[in-house]
């Protein structure tokens, strides 16, 4: 699944586990259209009616949808695509990294920087981790078996004598339960969302996938890491299979419970919702 499709279906469920009423309005039913009718969450499908208090916006697209009297609010996930970036029409502006916060910011928008929020219920660790680097989660919807990025990765993890599963749209295996799969694996490679999520199970996560690599992620480095949303960007190192066994040789089975720590910190999606309902609340303030 794309990240920000879960990015915001995170924040819905969160709302409606607080009593807030949910109704969703999107123009493409994408894959998790049928993951939606089970939500609880209340599919539009039609152009939404002027009766919500706020409307969180996945795109600048949405804007000219939003009902007129409620707060908007414009999420900005990302550098690319473009309609990722902010035009006039909502009430506050809110980017999930430093990074696009830094692009807003040029174009012209202030915006509040609130990170990707993670269920942190739904994702923690069933399986303890092993001690010894066993099997490795390939978590990628850009890369696939024909791609030279993945033969590092395949030969890498085969001269280490380590498992390799593979998860994600070009692989053909994308999966609503992401979170079972990362906890079949000692550490996880990825880009995003995916990074917090394994991280929030308590694995071990290489940064890695076609925009470079940011290396093996921890409770220290994590903050300049997320400054470009945990994409490869930030460091952007050249992929090759000598830093992907680097990468496994510093395997520490005891980072796993730090790194989940660090993202309850900061990406628990309880209180990435405060901040969303604060900038409501707290409207008039501008905060």
């Amino acid at each position: 699944m794309l990240g920000a499709e879960v990015h915001f279906y995170t924040i819905a469920m969160e709302l409606i586990a607080r009593g807030h009423s949910v109704s969703m309005y999107t123009y493409l039913k994408g894959p998790m259209w049928n993951i939606l009718k089970n939500s609880g969450i209340n599919l539009l499908e039609q152009d939404p009616k002027d009766e919500y208090d706020i409307t969180i916006l996945n795109g600048n697209a949405c804007i000219g949808k939003a009902p007129r009297s409620s707060f908007k609010i414009m999420i900005s996930n990302g550098i690319v695509p473009s309609q990722e970036y902010p035009v006039l029409g909502a009430d506050r502006y809110v980017t999930v990294s430093e990074e696009i916060h830094d692009l807003c910011k040029v174009l012209g928008h202030d915006t509040k920087i609130i990170r990707n929020g993670i269920d942190c219920d739904r994702f923690h660790s069933i399986v303890p981790i092993n001690k010894k680097l066993k099997n490795v989660l390939l978590l990628s919807n850009k890369q696939a078996p024909q791609t030279g990025v993945f033969k590092r990765i395949y030969d890498a993890c085969k001269s280490h004598g380590l498992n390799l599963s593979t998860l994600g749209l070009q692989f053909g295996t994308a999966q609503w339960s992401v979170e079972k799969f990362i906890n079949q694996n000692d550490l996880v490679i990825t880009i995003g969302r995916g990074v917090l999520e394994a991280m929030a199970c308590e694995r071990n996560v290489l940064v890695l996938d076609y925009h470079g690599s940011d290396g093996l992620i921890d409770h220290k480095n994590y903050y300049e890491i997320r400054k470009n949303n945990c994409s490869g960007r930030r460091y952007h190192a050249p992929i090759s299979q000598e830093l992907i066994e680097e990468a496994f040789d510093k395997y520490d089975y005891k980072q796993g419970k730090k790194n989940r720590e660090v993202i309850v910190k900061n990406n628990n999606i309880k209180n990435i919702v405060d901040n969303y309902l604060q900038l409501y609340y707290y409207r008039n303030l501008n905060i």
